[in-house]
């Protein structure tokens, strides 16, 4: 059956979310998105427990409404198997950093009045920052083991959102240096370091090409003209040449190549690494081994024995520790899941 296109017109009319009432009476809600490459309705569970239903563009308000009941299946198998075992959406009362020892007390310390005046003292690199989600502000102070929140501070996810930004600028501060040093420790060839907010992995690492050395346009052509007096050069000698056996000081250095790096291969530069942002919330021992778990890719881009072998001489318990870090990953506290942020205001789930 072919799909309703909808006109223009409906797309204004479909609604910025749904509501779903599953058998037990807990209702849940989930954002409606629009999107492009969607053929049907699809709906998500975010990590941090938010629901998402794209939709694609032909969908109209009246398709939209008469799928709903299609979800309920899944949402109450999701509902036994993994809404309930969902961080629950709260602030962290601190939050510690292994690889400082440094522990940050969270606390809402009042309006953005306030807040300003507390800026306006800070002087830490990564002291202040604010986010805004449409007339919601919040504003992160952060001073001497204290991350102060002010502004629309009954705002979780906003809260949150600041929180994972002030963590992440922190970690571009102390991961990068760190991971360098290891690599300069082992001899590895690093050739940058970045952090990111990757969804599903702890890091990545991609290897530099090797490249021809290159040679500015003007040096290329005196470098042609001097290689061609050379052969002209050289076959003038050789008419000229001294009898055997008599030395010549000037036979050494005349067959001597003037420029020997036209074709020459320049050295790997090794490779570049991406850290999460979120290895920083690592117990220190973990973290070691992912920054030579990624090291190691530099000299070996697959998992081979060849691999597992490097990776043994610098973490020597690597087996453990990666069964460590993929429980690490489901451990994370939910202010730091990634994913999109769900609908705690509109969100209700009754017993």
């Amino acid at each position: 059956m072919a799909a309703f296109k909808a006109p223009a017109a409906a797309l204004h009319d479909l609604p910025s979310s749904v509501d779903f009432t599953l058998a037990d009476g807990t209702r849940l809600t989930a954002a409606v998105r629009i999107s492009a490459r969607a053929r049907r309705a699809r709906l998500s569970l975010l990590p941090r427990g938010g629901l998402v239903l794209a939709i694609p563009l032909s969908m109209g308000p009246e398709q939209l409404k008469a799928s709903l009941p299609l979800f309920v299946p899944w949402l109450e198998r999701a509902q036994r198997n993994q809404l309930r075992a969902l961080p629950a959406p709260q602030l962290p009362a601190a939050i510690h950093l292994p690889l400082t020892d440094e522990t940050f007390t969270v606390t809402c310390a009042g309006d953005m009045a306030l807040g300003r005046k507390a800026a306006a003292a800070c002087k830490a690199k990564t002291g202040t920052l604010q986010i805004s989600r449409g007339a919601r502000r919040v504003l992160l102070v952060e001073s001497a083991g204290l991350l102060r929140l002010f502004g629309s501070v009954d705002d979780i996810p906003l809260c949150a959102q600041a929180l994972r930004q002030w963590a992440r600028k922190k970690a571009a501060l102390l991961l990068t240096p760190h991971l360098e040093h290891l690599a300069a420790s082992a001899g590895f060839a690093l050739a940058g370091v970045s952090v990111r907010d990757q969804r599903g992995r702890w890091g990545s690492c991609s290897r530099l090409r090797p490249q021809r050395a290159a040679v500015p346009g003007r040096e290329k052509r005196a470098a042609d003209r001097i290689s061609v007096l050379d052969q002209i050069s050289a076959r003038v000698r050789s008419f000229f040449s001294p009898p055997e056996g008599q030395p010549s000081g000037a036979e050494n250095s005349a067959h001597q190549p003037l420029h020997t790096t036209r074709n020459a291969v320049a050295q790997s530069a090794g490779g570049r690494i991406s850290l999460n942002w979120r290895a920083l919330l690592l117990p220190l021992p973990l973290l070691e081994h992912l920054c030579w778990h990624e090291l190691c890719h530099l000299r070996h881009m697959n998992h081979s024995d060849a691999y597992r072998a490097e990776l043994a001489r610098f973490s020597p318990h690597w087996p453990r520790q990666e069964k460590a870090l993929n429980a690490a990953w489901r451990g994370l506290p939910w202010w730091a899941l990634p994913g999109d942020d769900p609908l705690p205001t509109s969100q209700n789930r009754e017993a």
